[in-house]
């Protein structure tokens, strides 16, 4: 491994584990030991994507995270990832995720997955014998 690469990854780390926390690109760059133009040029020559981009997806998938699991709010889950503007945080979910904010927290609740021996709790059997007719091994 290059030392270059070496710094842009522990950047990358460092945006990782911090993207909650108001960040930008000298904060990052000075992580690197790289002056900001130079180490965003070679950012995105090594992963493809700016780091502004790196940041705004891993905010965005903590933001599914944590919507998915309805225990906040859109509002607190914006700030909690690191988003100044709740205006900015839902068009860009939008744009990422393809629902907004709230739809995607809505549609999230309603598609719980629930595990084989403890589905048939919830499931009517009725619907299994529909399904499968009267076999013993249901799903």
């Amino acid at each position: 491994m290059t030392r270059t690469y070496k710094k842009l990854a522990r950047a990358r780390n460092f945006i990782r584990n911090c993207y909650n926390q108001p960040l930008n690109l000298t904060a990052i760059s000075a992580e690197a030991h790289l002056s900001p133009y130079h180490f965003q040029r070679r950012y995105k020559q090594t992963f493809q994507e700016t780091p502004h981009a790196f940041l705004t997806r891993v905010r965005i998938d903590k933001a599914k995270t944590l919507l998915s699991k309805g225990s906040h709010t859109v509002t607190e889950t914006c700030f909690e990832v690191g988003f100044s503007s709740l205006g900015s945080f839902s068009s860009l979910f939008t744009r990422y995720v393809g629902l907004s904010p709230s739809t995607y927290q809505r549609h999230a609740r309603t598609s719980i997955l629930i595990d084989h021996p403890v589905r048939s709790v919830f499931v009517p059997s009725c619907f299994f014998a529909m399904l499968y007719g009267d076999q013993q091994d249901r799903p």
